[in-house]
C-alpha cells in the first residue's frame, strides 16, 4: 500500500480535547476523528488495527468451538422489563419511541436478546452446551464521555454467551474462556492481569476482569499488601472497628435548611460551606420483590454495591420514579421518615453534626447525629468502597492502582433464564432453566490499551499482531529508480505475503524529517529506510520502532531480514 494512495491525515499539534495519551495519539496519527461527544469515525489506518484485533478475537473464539451470530442493536424495551434491568441501567440506556409509539432501546449489552433467542431455539439437553458470540456495536448514554475510545457512547464489543444444563458444565466453559482470553490478550501484545471482580448489573456469581494497569484507566484496583492479590475497589474488604448502631439519646440539635437547586454532595457542601466528608449520603435501593431499603455512607465515600449485594441479592439502584412514588424528593434522600431498613457504613457512626437530605425538595437537615436517626432496623458494617488509608481485614496496606478493563467474564447462572423463562428438557423430560455464562471484550479498548502501555514520547509503538501494517518502507527519494525497484520487489514478495506481512510505503515528496517523524508517530513496528548513501553501496536500513535499533542489510537479503526481524518482535 502506498502512502499517497492511503488516507493518513497526521497532525503536528496536540488536540486540545484529548486528555490521555492514547486519545492524543489516535487523533494525531490519523486513526480516528471525533464526530460528536463520545462518538468517533475510524479512518483507514485505525480501522485496519481494529480489524486486526477483531481477527485475533474471532480466531481464538472459533478455535474454542464458539459459534458466531449477529444480534440486533435495536431492542424492544419489553424484553428489558422482563429481566428487570430497564430500571437498573436507567439513564445509561438510550431510549426512544418509534412511529408506532413502541419503546425501544439501543443495546448497551445483549443478555436479554441472546436469552430470548435461546428460549426460542434451545429446547433439549442434547443441544447443550453451546456458546454463541458476536462482535457488535453497543450504545451507552455516558454522562461524561472521555478518554477517547476507552469511554465512549458508541463502542465495539465481542460478547459471548454459553448455555448449559448444569453448573459443572458452566464451570468447564468458564475456565475454557478464561484461557481463551489469556491467549487473545497475549497475541495482542498486552501485559495484562486477571482479577476477581464484581458482577455488578450483569448479575450472577463468579466474575473476573482482565485489566491492564494504566494511569489512563478508569477502573480502580487494589493490591492487598505489596505482593498480594489484585482486587477491584468494589470487592475489597477493609478492617473495621466493629462498631454497632445503638439508639443513643437524640441530640435534638438538627434543623432544616433551605438548599435551593443543590442536590449533589459537591453542590450542597459548597453552598453550606462544608466539606463532602461532613455530609451523609442516603442511597435507596430496590429488591427483586419490589420492596426498598437504604444505604448510608459518608459524603466523600461511594457505596459498594458488591458488599450490599452480598446481603441483599439482586438489589438495584432505585429509579427516580420509584423514589418519588414513595413520597420523597429525588436528590434529597435522607434517613428520616422512610421506615426503610437501613445499612449504615461504620464511618457514619463516628460522625457528629453532619448534613443529610430532608426528603423534601430543596431542603437538607444540618447538625444531625447518629442518635437522631430513629429506626428499628439499622445494621452497621462495611458498605462502602475502600479508600486510601484503609487496611485489609488482616492489617495489610491497600495499594491503589488505576486500570483499563479489557475483558470481563461472568457466571450468570439463572439470572436471565428464570425471568425470561428460557427452559430446556433434561434427560428425564423435566423442564429446567438454562444455566448461563457471559464473556465480554471491549475491542476498541484493545487499541487504546496497547497505545497507553507501549507508546513513547515520539508516538505509537504498535504490537506486531494488531499493527495496521507490520512494515513501513520509507523512500527518501521516491523518484529514484533503484528505490522504486526495491519497493516493487517488497510489495510483490510472496514470502512476505505468505507470512501475512502487510507493507506500507511512504512514497510522499516530503523531507526526511517529516517522514521520520510521521513514521515514529504512526508506530509501525518495523521500518525499512531507503536512503541514497546506503543504496549506492547496495544496502538498506532496517529500524525497530520500539528500540530504535538500526541494522544495515544487503538489498538482496532484504526480505529475509524483514521476516527475521519481525519474528523477534512481540
Amino acid at each position: 500500500m502506498l502512502w499517497t494512495k492511503f488516507l493518513i491525515p497526521t497532525l503536528k499539534e496536540i488536540p486540545q480535547e484529548a486528555e490521555i495519551k492514547s486519545h492524543r495519539l489516535m487523533l494525531r496519527a490519523g486513526l480516528i476523528r471525533k464526530l460528536a461527544s463520545g462518538t468517533y469515525s475510524y479512518l483507514p489506518l485505525g480501522l485496519r488495527a481494529l480489524q486486526k484485533a477483531e481477527r485475533i478475537v474471532r480466531e481464538e473464539m472459533d478455535r474454542a468451538g464458539a459459534l458466531e451470530v449477529l444480534l440486533p442493536a435495536l431492542h424492544p424495551a419489553e424484553i428489558w422489563k422482563e429481566s428487570g434491568r430497564l430500571e437498573i441501567l436507567g439513564e445509561d440506556m438510550i431510549h426512544f419511541k418509534d412511529r408506532h409509539g413502541r419503546e425501544n432501546v439501543l443495546g448497551p449489552t445483549h443478555e436479554e436478546v441472546i436469552t430470548d433467542l435461546a428460549r426460542r431455539e434451545i429446547h433439549s439437553y442434547k443441544q447443550l452446551p453451546v456458546t454463541l458470540y458476536q462482535i457488535q456495536t453497543k450504545f451507552r448514554d455516558e454522562m461524561r464521555p472521555r478518554s477517547g475510545v476507552i469511554r465512549s457512547r458508541e463502542f465495539l464489543m465481542k460478547d459471548a454467551y454459553s448455555f448449559h444444563a448444569t453448573n459443572e458444565s458452566l464451570d468447564e466453559t468458564y475456565n475454557v474462556m478464561k484461557e481463551v482470553y489469556k491467549k487473545i490478550f497475549t497475541r495482542c501484545g498486552l501485559d495484562f492481569h486477571v482479577v476477581e471482580a464484581d458482577p455488578g448489573a450483569m448479575g450472577g456469581s463468579g466474575s473476573q476482569e482482565f485489566i491492564l494497569f494504566s494511569e489512563a484507566g478508569e477502573d480502580r484496583m487494589v493490591q492487598i499488601g505489596h505482593d498480594g492479590p489484585v482486587v477491584s475497589v468494589e470487592m475489597t474488604a477493609r478492617k473495621l472497628k466493629n462498631l454497632a448502631f445503638s439508639k443513643n439519646a437524640p441530640s435534638g440539635k438538627y434543623y432544616k435548611e433551605y438548599t435551593p437547586g443543590h442536590s449533589s454532595v459537591e453542590a450542597v457542601a459548597k453552598f453550606l460551606k462544608k466539606k463532602p466528608s461532613d455530609l451523609v449520603k442516603t442511597m435507596i435501593y430496590g429488591r427483586p420483590d419490589g420492596s426498598f431499603f437504604e444505604v448510608l455512607v459518608r459524603g466523600d465515600h461511594e457505596v459498594s454495591e458488591f458488599k450490599v449485594g452480598k446481603i441483599e441479592p439482586g438489589c438495584f439502584m432505585a429509579s427516580r420514579e420509584a423514589i418519588e412514588k414513595m413520597g420523597f424528593a429525588f436528590g434529597y434522600s435522607g434517613p428520616f421518615g422512610t421506615n426503610l431498613k437501613a445499612y449504615m457504613d461504620e464511618d457514619v457512626l463516628e460522625m457528629h453534626n453532619f448534613v443529610t437530605g430532608a426528603n423534601i425538595k430543596d431542603h437538607h437537615l444540618l447538625d444531625v447525629n447518629p442518635g437522631d436517626i430513629r429506626s428499628d432496623d439499622i445494621q452497621a458494617g462495611d458498605f462502602r468502597q475502600v479508600v486510601e488509608g484503609d487496611k485489609s481485614p488482616d492489617g495489610q496496606p491497600l495499594l491503589f492502582k488505576t486500570a483499563i478493563e479489557l475483558g470481563h467474564i461472568f457466571k450468570l447462572n439463572l439470572r436471565y433464564s428464570v425471568p425470561l423463562k428460557a427452559h430446556f428438557l433434561d434427560k428425564n423430560g423435566k423442564e429446567n432453566p438454562l444455566v448461563m455464562g457471559c464473556y465480554g471484550i471491549g475491542v476498541n479498548r484493545i487499541l487504546a490499551a496497547a497505545i497507553e502501555q507501549r507508546a513513547d514520547e515520539k508516538g505509537i509503538v504498535w504490537p506486531k499482531n494488531i499493527s495496521p501494517f507490520q512494515a513501513l518502507v520509507t523512500a527518501l527519494d521516491p523518484e529514484d529508480a533503484q528505490s522504486r525497484e526495491i519497493i516493487r520487489s517488497v510489495l510483490d514478495s510472496e514470502a512476505l505475503a505468505e507470512k501475512g506481512v502487510d507493507v506500507l510505503v511512504d512514497d510522499r515528496q516530503e523531507s526526511a524529517g517529516v517522514k521520520f517523524n510521521d513514521a515514529d508517530l504512526i508506530g509501525i513496528p518495523l521500518g525499512v529506510i531507503l536512503g541514497p548513501k546506503n543504496l549506492k553501496q547496495g544496502k538498506a536500513e532496517i529500524k525497530i520502532r520500539k528500540t530504535g535499533q538500526i541494522t544495515v542489510v544487503d538489498i538482496p537479503s532484504l526480505v529475509p531480514e524483514i521476516l527475521k526481524a519481525l519474528d523477534n518482535l512481540s
